[in-house]
């Protein structure tokens, strides 16, 4: 996209100058028309390239810019009717170009996914929709369903009463990357490696195995920074969302988009993600897809990055739980405010922005929902909604995420709704990991195949008595963050992985002392049990019983590997 949107952007720019020097230019003598007009396209054409090399500080990009303009002009002044000659016979070939590359770049991506769903096998009759939400950044206590005092979730809270909310569900780890690409995949981030960077290898997805059964895939990210194509999701939807989709993300992308944020924006006082797409966009964008080929059935995965900090929901989200009109905004990792130091009253006022995203985004999961049973596909539609981590605000000495493994970083919602066949009202309490998404969408819609995705499908709890004594301990992992910004949390000095029993909450870190905490009798964990003598006894139990499941899981790991190869 980037191939069209960067010279269309350069002509608006271009076109802005000329004005301006059509404005301005008679006022300066003759012959410095020229040698000021060349000047001025020419600076702004390297400065544009320059801008692009890293390695290259801004102040020093600008002064070769200057010195690289001043050549051009030197060289163009004695040759004044030539340059112009030619420059007017290039700029109908320039714009054919950039015409003949927006064809190909848009105009193939359609025609690639037109092509994708043409090819697909019939779907099984009836069929259900799947609808997955992921709300970035939300944790599970500040929903009202799952006990908040704060009426946050109303729909979502609706969803729960006709649905089945599991109670206790945790995030493979407390950032995006590894926890998105355990719900769709299936497996921790030990196993699918995508840690620190993207998602790599050849490891089914969930999204692969439903387009053999002839579904339409589609994602719609928020967070373009960690769940896009680029980070190697991409595998799996034939539709995917995530840059370039509105005109201030293609405006923004551009090189002079990013400086005009960087240099003006901020200086203003603006300090949001720039361009940041709001939960509306999103249900917007997925509502377009939809409309394209209605009689299939489809898998859309969307992300919500609404309650990810700078916490900015729109009016009147953002000032419904304050008494400020505009609470919010100085947690911003955006900027480097990771780790402010904030007073009771700024750090309330950062919660009550939070809490006014989330009902923000609860009302646009209501109106989704609308929107669903308006085109009759509500009753049809399996809908999941979850969250990737969940977030800190002050506990521990920490704000925002992937900073460690307490349980407000990894006690996400989890709520499933599919009228007449998921039961309505069942809160399950038995500790889960998103990780057992995908293999819970293989078994809902036609089974998941022995090895295709490790783990319990989530339907096992409502539908087994039994399961809950048998389910696997839920595990979350988290890589050593060596980033000055992260000095001193935990995750800087050391890779980390904890598990939750019904009873406890163990963490384990490479380079510091473990944690244990008790589920039930301190929530907000405060009081590390890891040396008292009951402590080390549920320690060596939850050891014993994780190594225990994870060389199960390995076996049945190898056992797929060896089943794909063949």
């Amino acid at each position: 996209g980037i191939l069209w949107i960067s010279p269309l952007f350069d002509l608006i720019i271009f076109a802005g100058v000329g004005f301006l020097a059509a404005l301005l230019l008679p006022l300066a003598p003759p012959r410095w028309r020229f040698r000021i007009c060349v000047f001025l396209f020419a600076f702004f054409l390297f400065l544009d390239w320059l801008f692009l090399i890293d390695r290259i500080r801004d102040l020093g990009s600008l002064l070769l810019a200057v010195g690289l303009a001043s050549m051009i002009v030197r060289w163009a002044a004695p040759h004044e009717e030539s340059f112009v000659r030619i420059s007017r016979k290039c700029l109908p070939a320039a714009a054919a170009i950039a015409v003949l590359v927006f064809a190909v770049v848009e105009g193939g991506a359609l025609w690639n996914e037109h092509s994708e769903v043409a090819r697909l096998a019939p779907a099984a009759a009836g069929a259900p929709n799947v609808l997955v939400i992921v709300v970035d950044t939300l944790r599970a206590d500040h929903l009202s369903s799952y006990g908040y005092p704060r009426t946050t979730s109303p729909h979502i809270d609706e969803l729960a009463r006709q649905g089945v909310l599991f109670e206790r569900t945790f995030s493979s780890s407390s950032w995006t990357l590894p926890s998105h690409a355990s719900m769709l995949t299936g497996r921790y981030p030990h196993d699918h490696k995508a840690d620190m960077v993207r998602l790599e290898g050849d490891l089914p997805t969930i999204g692969q195995t439903l387009v053999q059964r002839g579904y339409r895939t589609g994602a719609f990210s928020a967070n373009t920074l960690w769940f896009s194509q680029a980070r190697g999701f991409g595998r799996g939807f034939q539709h995917f969302e995530d840059y370039f989709c509105s005109i201030k993300d293609r405006a923004a992308r551009t090189v002079y988009g990013r400086t005009t944020y960087k240099y003006l924006l901020q200086r203003m006082g603006f300090e949001d993600i720039p361009a940041r797409k709001l939960a509306g966009d999103i249900n917007r964008a997925l509502l377009r897809w939809l409309e394209r080929q209605p009689a299939k059935p489809f898998f859309a995965f969307l992300n919500y990055m609404d309650t990810h900090d700078p916490y900015l929901p729109p009016q009147p989200f953002r000032g419904r739980f304050s008494n400020l009109p505009n609470p919010g905004g100085r947690i911003n990792e955006l900027v480097g405010r990771n780790r402010p130091k904030l007073t009771p009253e700024q750090l309330q006022s950062e919660i009550d922005a939070y809490d006014g995203a989330i009902a923000y985004v609860d009302d646009e999961i209501g109106k989704l929902i609308e929107e669903l049973k308006k085109r009759k596909l509500a009753e049809n539609t399996v809908v999941v909604i979850t969250s990737d981590h969940g977030e800190s605000f002050g506990e521990h000495g920490l704000f925002t995420h992937r900073n460690a493994l307490y349980r407000n970083l990894i006690h996400v919602p989890l709520v499933l709704h599919w009228p007449g066949h998921i039961p309505a009202g069942v809160r399950i309490g038995t500790p889960v990991s998103n990780v057992y998404l995908a293999a819970t969408l293989a078994d809902i819609t036609g089974g998941n195949s022995p090895g295709a995705f490790p783990g319990i499908s989530f339907a096992e709890f409502w539908k087994n008595a039994e399961t809950p004594s048998a389910s696997p301990l839920p595990i979350s992992e988290l890589s050593k963050m060596p980033f000055p910004g992260m000095k001193p949390a935990p995750a800087y000095y050391g890779a980390m992985q904890s598990a939750v029993s019904p009873a406890w909450h163990y963490i384990h870190s490479d380079a510091l002392e473990a944690e244990l905490f008790s589920w039930d009798q301190d929530p907000e964990e405060k009081n590390n049990l890891a040396k008292t003598p009951e402590g080390q006894k549920a320690m060596a139990s939850l050891l014993a019983r994780v190594k225990e499941e994870q060389a199960r899981a390995e076996a049945g790991s190898k056992s797929s590997l060896h089943n794909r190869e063949n």
